[in-house]
């Protein structure tokens, strides 16, 4: 019986590329061999040498905006800046205009992403000091999020309590407020201190409950002691991701005319912090690698109390491939954005073998710079403005459906909720 879909070419397989023939039907991986063994099927594509097969990425942490922020982002201008960036699964934080925090926004927010979305989608539940509300619509969310604030408020202890019952991930924007001060510097004004501190108090809290304690863009390299620490001696479990931003720019940015773009929470910190960060990616101790993708209007950026964050799916697959292709990084780096979030949190996504989904992401080995006018985000603008790099999207098929290639969308939605193993 033919496949659905057959694709040859150069694939990334556990570690090297290797010439081989993926068979895709319903959605789902179902052969890897050679290509002279290649099944039957409906389409046959072949990808020359130029070209490179992955993976479909996997972003565990991205604010697409809607509902409530849509003039900074909505699902189908933020699912097209990830099909641009290779990503085919992103897992959305709760901060939208109400807080998804309870089952109705849930819905609503499913209701928008089904829509609209390109890629495939999963959410985070907001703050909620009776988290116990959100028992009916359990399969709406992989996780909690909690920002600085709501990490030291009275209540937290009730979600780490409830989310322990669920065996699902506490994630954690460990910085403390009481740290934060008026400086005319950015990463002064959050100095590093506050990180170690919100850490600490995410680790106390873990260790109080039994939770699950997942700390998100890691910034500085005291914290990052602090959570290798707890990951090898605390009993609970702990695991944490990092950004391109943190591990490739510093807090020099704050004092060049991209200041205003790069401010960013936490910030962008010292060469030492950056250097312990980007080793934590070299050497495999990161869980993850994720963008925090927060786009803002441009006007946003520019006032005197510029908004945190920018764009970053559109770009982080071929930043990371570039530290890759250089020799900066292994190979197997690759799996930091792609098998280890989807492992994390229980998705069959993020590797090309028989049983995952037919996420498949065509990169072609070409130069370019990095242009934020040029994103397919509302938000035309990112640090790594001027970049250069060597890698470029060329296709992206989501669950074996074509929705891109060669500068062309062939779809506008059938991005669907992702469902975790079990």
């Amino acid at each position: 019986m033919a496949v659905d879909l057959v694709i040859i070419g150069r694939a990334y397989l556990g570690g090297s590329f290797e010439e081989v023939a993926i068979g895709v039907d319903g959605g789902t991986i179902v052969s890897v061999t050679k290509p002279s063994l290649a099944p039957s099927s409906d389409a046959r594509i072949e990808f020359g040498g130029k070209f490179l097969i992955l993976p479909g990425m996997v972003d565990i942490h991205v604010h697409m905006r809607e509902p409530g922020l849509e003039y900074k982002e909505d699902w189908g201008t933020g699912s097209r800046s990830a099909v641009k960036g290779g990503v085919t699964l992103v897992v959305d934080m709760p901060n939208n205009a109400p807080p998804a925090n309870n089952c109705e926004r849930l819905r609503e927010k499913l209701l928008r992403a089904s829509e609209k979305s390109l890629v495939d989608f999963a959410f985070y539940a907001g703050f909620n000091p009776r988290p116990e509300e959100l028992e009916g619509c359990r399969n709406l969310f992989v996780g909690f999020k909690l920002y600085p604030e709501e990490l030291f408020s009275q209540e937290v202890l009730n979600v780490f309590r409830y989310a322990s019952t669920l065996g699902r991930p506490v994630v954690v924007h460990a910085e403390d407020p009481h740290f934060f001060r008026d400086a005319p510097r950015h990463s002064e004004a959050r100095p590093p201190i506050a990180e170690r501190s919100g850490v600490l108090r995410a680790l106390d809290l873990a260790e109080a409950t039994g939770a699950w304690l997942h700390v998100t863009h890691l910034s500085t390299e005291a914290a990052l002691l602090e959570v290798l620490r707890a990951k090898t001696f605390l009993q609970p479990r702990v695991t944490f991701d990092v950004t391109p931003h943190h591990a490739l720019l510093n807090d020099s940015l704050y004092s060049s005319a991209l200041a205003r773009i790069a401010v960013v929470n936490p910030p962008l910190r010292s060469e030492g912090d950056r250097r312990a960060v980007y080793a934590s990616l070299k050497n495999r101790l990161a869980d993850a690698l994720v963008t925090d993708h927060a786009p803002h209007k441009l006007e946003e950026k520019l006032g005197e109390k510029p908004a945190p964050g920018f764009p970053g799916l559109e770009i982080a697959l071929h930043v990371l491939l570039e530290e890759v292709f250089s020799g900066r990084l292994s190979l197997s780096a690759i799996e930091l954005y792609s098998r280890k979030p989807a492992e994390l949190l229980g998705f069959r996504k993020g590797v090309i073998a028989p049983g995952f989904d037919g996420d498949i992401v065509v990169v072609a080995r070409e130069e370019w710079s990095i242009r934020g006018e040029e994103f397919e985000s509302k938000a035309k603008y990112t640090p790594f403005e001027g970049h250069v790099l060597h890698t470029k999207t060329h296709a992206v098929y989501v669950r074996g459906l074509e929705v891109y290639t060669a500068g062309y969308f062939m779809a506008d939605k059938g991005g669907r909720l992702a469902v975790p193993r079990g």
